[in-house]
């Protein structure tokens, strides 16, 4: 009987779990450049089962094999790239195919999707955080006036070169790790290699998360129906127990 309810309760908790992946993916949907997370889950190691006592039993006795429930195995991030939208500002940056910004951060080199930039004070082109972007020179730093970029990321400032953005790309993006703020970082234990990016750079477009908000609210609803399946579960095993131990040990 305990069994049960322990299978029942690790379906309540990891059911909550995929809900809470969920429903941060949903509030990420209009984020720019975002990718979802998704949940995989497995079961518990299993183990034999053994009948003693009985008709028609095998030799060895064993009738089968058994789990106790589910668990998160691992997360992963779906790198799927999202629609293309024009915004036609001169600061906004899409990436049409594979590849990412490197951005400088208090942390280290970090790098992103989200193309939606602006000047410092400095002129210093950096992220929404105030992050520097960085190009093939270091530090990208324009003057007001025209800035234009074409597919390979050559800034041209007011008729004159100024740089490169820099983009790069993974050689494996398993070993690519959300930090916050839409950037992500390479875990040093993962054999990740940075390689050239073959995306191009699209001027005055931004890229959509890629959420679908509408598959996911249907996952919601799939979450929820499998928790409450598991709670009357848990509940039934519970009024059992309750007349084992307050009806049953009174005969």
């Amino acid at each position: 009987m305990l069994r049960g309810l322990y299978t029942a309760s690790s379906g309540m908790i990891t059911q909550t779990k995929i809900m809470d992946v969920l429903a941060n993916n949903l509030a990420n949907v209009n984020t720019v450049g975002y990718k979802k997370d998704v949940v995989v889950t497995s079961s518990f190691p299993n183990f034999e089962v053994t009948r003693y006592g009985g008709d028609n039993i095998p030799p060895n006795g064993k009738i089968g094999r058994m789990d106790y429930g589910v668990l998160i195995d691992t997360f992963y991030t779906n790198f799927e790239e999202g629609v293309l939208y024009q915004t036609k500002g001169k600061l906004d940056f899409a990436i049409d195919g594979n590849g990412f910004f490197v951005v400088d951060t208090p942390n280290g080199q970090r790098y992103t999707r989200d193309g939606c930039f602006t000047l410092s004070r400095d002129g210093y082109l950096v992220t929404q955080e105030g992050y520097i972007v960085e190009g093939e020179n270091g530090p990208i730093q324009l003057s007001q006036g025209d800035i234009s970029v074409d597919e390979t990321g050559n800034i041209i400032n007011n008729d004159q070169l100024v740089d490169r953005l820099r983009i790069v790309d993974f050689s494996n993006y398993d070993g690519l790790r959300k930090e916050g703020n839409n950037l992500f970082f390479i875990d040093n234990s993962a054999n990740v290699q940075v390689i050239p990016a073959t995306g191009k750079i699209k001027q005055g477009f931004l890229e959509q998360s890629n959420v679908n908000s509408v598959k996911e609210m249907v996952n919601m609803i799939s979450v929820m129906r499998n928790y409450e399946s598991n709670q009357k579960v848990v509940i039934a095993f519970d009024e059992t127990l309750g007349k084992a131990v307050n009806e049953v040990g009174k005969v």
